[in-house]
């Protein structure tokens, strides 16, 4: 019984031995799942220049806060200074 069923089971999977598939039906499947293997591939493509610019977004925000950190530190000192003189 088990090997009826394994058997079953294999037939089942055969992507070429689908019931009630012409050769018409076949070739559209075919090409749908090339459609969704090229598109997958895009959208991988896109995600990953995404994910780069991302990066690259966030080390320049990080320099431009360090030169923001720096220059207001730059400015509490100057503004100290000149309210000593006065």
């Amino acid at each position: 019984m088990s090997t009826f069923l394994l058997t079953l089971a294999l037939l089942a999977s055969d992507p070429t031995s689908r019931p009630g598939e012409d050769a018409a039906h076949r070739a559209d499947r075919l090409r749908t799942e090339q459609l969704n293997r090229a598109a997958a591939a895009r959208v991988t493509a896109r995600q990953a220049d995404d994910s780069r610019r991302n990066r690259a977004w966030g080390a320049k925000q990080s320099e431009y806060e360090q030169a923001m950190a720096a220059w207001r530190k730059r400015e509490a000192t100057r503004q100290r200074y000149n309210a000593g003189l006065r």
